[in-house]
């Protein structure tokens, strides 16, 4: 206290030499030369408002010590708007200054008004957070003649952080939060930061979450790192979304599948997307299960909303119900593909193969007949259709064909076995052995 009062009785005149700043111990509550009250204030807005701070602190410097809520004179009278130019006024001074130990002085009874504004006017929550905030930027506009100035603005404005993380993430897009994070994270000081950046977390979005989301990886550095903070967090709230996605990123940079399989299914589970259906799906088809990968495909394309995605669910559908040898099922995602999009070279792909897969099938215990090489027929048919209106599968069609082609029946399967003319039509279908019914389609003969 004794502090304060030597720096609100600073003597505005320096010594001969100007190096030194005399100081007085006194604090005056009246005006100056007996003057009345309502006089000096108006002197001192008059000379504030003209520039002339010298002037004004002589005016207006017994306010902080007197601390009237009210004058006699003036109704409109408001100390806490009188105590802000009180500071302008300190800070204004010091600037003048040369002598950085004069200048201090004055920057430090600013500093002893905002401690006593706080202390009058801070029960209000808004009050007090404008107030706290307006030190930090004292601090940090100052801080080459304050001692840890830059150290000081930082904990001011975690303060004000502390006190109202909404109103702060909101100010200058997010400014003071982020000057205050980049400090302590550069500091090293993990447990101040953790703390701002959980409160901030919930009144965070867009860019403000982004960068939220940046300083969480930096702050907890390694993925075992954010994986031990998250899994505490879990352990509080089961369904926070945030812990459980920073969670899944963790497993998947430490290739942890079956512990990602299992978080992903629980973010799944409370918030299904389009997105997450996706995903999932490809863990269960990597994992060889199906089934499960079907279902989520599935529930995938009831969230579907463009032809694009459609296309990709209907072919990623067909893959995994092929590799369950769901042939006809498979067939038939392959027409919604073509529905979608009639020149899909990999769906008249994925139609071969379907075909192809027929034979192998119907021929397993087995040798392979003149009837079942006809099937054949129809494979090269849509194998040749699909490099024809889809360059970009020409590669991977001539690849099977070259597989293909020499397995079709040959001129004497053709004359003496299937009594068949050459460019005939020839149905397949269960005509030729009753596993070949459901393909019901038409080929020529070669």
């Amino acid at each position: 206290m004794k502090k304060l009062i030597v720096f609100l009785g600073f003597l505005l005149v320096a010594s001969s030499s100007l190096t030194q700043a005399k100081a007085q111990t006194d604090c005056n509550e009246t005006p100056p030369d007996g003057m009345d009250p309502l006089a000096a204030v108006s002197l001192f807005d008059s000379n504030y408002k003209n520039g002339d701070y010298e002037f004004a602190l002589r005016f207006g410097r017994w306010l902080v010590c007197a601390k009237p809520m009210t004058l006699e004179g003036r109704s409109s009278f408001n100390l806490q708007s009188r105590f802000n130019k009180l500071i302008d006024t300190y800070e204004s001074i010091g600037k003048t200054k040369e002598d950085p130990a004069i200048r201090s002085a004055y920057l430090d009874s600013a500093l002893a008004i905002y401690d006593i504004s706080l202390d009058l006017f801070g029960e209000d929550k808004g009050e007090r957070f404008d107030l706290i905030l307006k030190k930090g930027r004292f601090y940090q506009t100052n801080y080459d003649y304050i001692e840890d100035g830059l150290g000081k603005a930082y904990q001011s404005y975690q303060e004000a952080i502390k006190l109202d993380p909404e109103k702060a993430i909101s100010l200058g897009e997010g400014y003071y939060m982020n000057i205050t994070l980049d400090y302590l994270v550069s500091k090293g000081e993990k447990e101040r930061a953790q703390e701002l950046i959980d409160l901030l977390m919930p009144h965070a979005s867009g860019k403000n979450l982004d960068f939220l989301n940046e300083q969480q990886k930096e702050l907890l550095g390694s993925p075992t790192e954010r994986l031990e903070y998250y899994l505490e967090v879990l352990e509080n709230e089961p369904n926070d979304l945030e812990a459980l996605n920073a969670i899944a990123d963790a497993h998947a940079q430490l290739d942890n599948r079956e512990e990602l399989a299992k978080v992903r299914k629980k973010i799944h589970e409370i918030n299904p997307t389009y997105e997450s259906a996706v995903e999932l799906a490809e863990i269960e088809s990597g994992n060889a299960n199906y089934a499960a990968a079907i279902d989520y495909l599935k529930q995938a394309l009831a969230k579907a909303t463009t032809d694009d995605q459609r296309i990709e669910l209907n072919m990623k559908l067909a893959n995994n119900t092929f590799n369950q040898d769901n042939l006809q099922t498979a067939r038939n995602y392959i027409r919604e593909v073509l529905n979608l999009d009639s020149n899909n070279g990999r769906a008249y792909i994925k139609l071969a193969d379907i075909y192809a897969r027929a034979v192998t099938n119907c021929s397993e215990d087995r040798k392979l007949e003149a009837e079942d090489r006809t099937v054949y027929w129809l494979v090269v048919d849509y194998l040749n259709k699909a490099k024809r209106i889809d360059s970009s599968v020409s590669n991977a069609a001539n690849s099977k064909l070259s597989a293909y082609e020499p397995v079709t029946p040959t001129t004497d399967d053709r004359f003496l076995t299937l009594n068949l003319e050459k460019g005939e039509k020839v149905k397949i279908d269960g005509s030729l052995m009753p596993c070949y019914s459901w393909i019901n389609e038409t080929t020529t003969a070669r």
